[in-house]
């Protein structure tokens, strides 16, 4: 199972007959304690849908094949009647699962990954690190929704007018293992800066934080650096850098160039100082800004290894669209839209920590 799971790399769908051995694999039973105790006070330990149930439902909705929800629940409810054969049955309705599930809080997806990645540094081991960092890529993208008039109210349309409405997901992944750490998930309107704003606490201490053009400006770069959280950002054509000398263009130190990011409606505070790495790709030049100044710390050449790896992380939206089958959100009102992304998003995210774990060895 191990080779077919990785074979070339890629994200594979695991098959109906492995989910079990999976799922037993992935998720230490000290995991579901934890999720067991974030049922609300009072609950019947013999109800149809517990926090376990639920979100194994919906992981296995999540790897089915099946082309509508009803049937994709009724291959979950039949492998959970399988799992659990001594157990009472689950409720026998998708409409009662997204009931449940709104009554043990719609963050039942993210509380869970939250306490199971905290044992991903140990499980995965020397892969943790890369040249002594703990390497983040952040990256965004959109998903269709359903046209309904709910969705089209809620979600609006981010794009052309006769588009869907569509969800943004924003994504934390560790760089060294394509592991995703954290998401964030909202209208298609949402901004992706927003959302790393909510997922910076979640860093590690160490972190560096890779990103693009969209992550750039001066107000989410003075947040990084006062969380102590080093970067690596592309520098688009519509920043303006402040220079000491004009004649030399930048401010040199032997290699070593320092530029100022100071907007004037930002003059109340102090001019941020980054360093500046130029690469070449292609031809063209790539210009990165960092607030790593050693460069013994961070190299010209491990900043160039990590921006281009971070490429490779825009290809795992392809393992949700098209190996999971996910290319829309088949929910018709934005409430178990919510539940079937977020849900679809924590089954692709297990693979890919299957995927770290074989690469740390500890499967």
């Amino acid at each position: 199972m191990r080779k077919k799971m990785t074979r070339e790399g890629r994200l594979r769908k695991p098959h109906r007959r492995e989910w079990p051995g999976l799922l037993k694999r992935l998720i230490p039973d000290q995991a579901w304690r934890e999720l067991q105790g974030l049922a609300k006070k009072g609950m019947d330990p013999r109800t149809r849908w517990s926090p376990k149930l639920i979100l194994l439902c919906w992981v296995v909705m999540g790897w089915s094949i099946q082309g509508q929800l009803t049937e994709r629940f009724r291959e979950g409810r039949e492998t959970l009647s399988e799992m659990f054969y001594r157990r009472r049955r689950c409720g026998e309705s998708y409409q009662g699962l997204t009931q449940a599930t709104q009554r043990a809080g719609v963050d039942l997806f993210h509380r869970f990954w939250n306490r199971l990645r905290t044992s991903v540094p140990k499980r995965v081991g020397q892969a943790w690190t890369w040249y002594g960092w703990t390497v983040f890529a952040v990256d965004g993208s959109r998903i269709d929704a359903s046209r309904t008039r709910r969705n089209e109210k809620a979600l609006g349309k981010a794009a052309r007018d006769k588009s869907h409405p569509q969800w943004w997901i924003t994504r934390l992944i560790h760089l060294p293992t394509k592991m995703m750490w954290d998401w964030r998930q909202g209208p298609g309107n949402s901004s992706e800066r927003a959302h790393l704003r909510e997922m910076i606490p979640s860093l590690p201490k160490g972190s560096l934080l890779v990103g693009d053009i969209g992550f750039g400006g001066f107000d989410l770069l003075w947040e990084l650096s006062s969380g102590q959280v080093a970067f690596v950002i592309r520098c688009g054509g519509n920043s303006t850098l402040l220079v000491t000398h004009p004649r030399q263009g930048i401010e040199r130190k032997g290699d070593v160039r320092y530029v100022y990011i100071w907007p004037k409606n930002r003059r109340r505070k102090k001019p941020l100082r980054l360093r500046l790495i130029v690469l070449k790709d292609h031809g063209k030049r790539v210009y990165l800004l960092t607030n790593v100044m050693e460069t013994m710390r961070l190299s010209r050449r491990m900043a160039g290894e990590f921006y281009r790896a971070r490429w490779g992380i825009e290809v795992e939206y392809r393992g949700l669209k098209q190996t999971l089958g996910h290319r829309k959100v088949l929910a018709r009102t934005p409430e178990p839209g919510a539940m079937e992304l977020a849900a679809n998003i924590l089954a692709m995210a297990l693979l890919l920590l299957y995927a770290a774990l074989v690469m740390g060895g500890k499967v």
